[in-house]
């Protein structure tokens, strides 16, 4: 989601998703921005970007986050045949 006002943040609905990846630029007012959001919403995380556009920064979380799942089905399936 995309938004250019912390005030126009839909919060009853997102207080609901229990993981929220926060994304600003790398300035301060961007920074001040994204602890706004963490007060509002306790359960999301600050995300620095390391790629060179978002667009990226997101398809290598993404490629993560499904490293990170067959590991642990992988853990689970050890576990299962022992």
């Amino acid at each position: 989601m995309a938004i250019d006002d912390i005030k126009s943040l839909p919060l009853e609905r997102l207080q609901k998703v229990p993981n929220i990846l926060v994304a600003f630029g790398n300035d301060k007012s961007a920074d001040a921005a994204a602890q706004r959001v963490l007060e509002l919403m306790p359960q999301s995380q600050i995300k620095k970007y390391n790629a060179h556009d978002w667009n990226q920064q997101l398809i290598d979380y993404g490629r993560q986050l499904r490293q990170q799942h067959q590991h642990q089905q992988r853990q689970q399936d050890d576990e299962l045949s022992l």
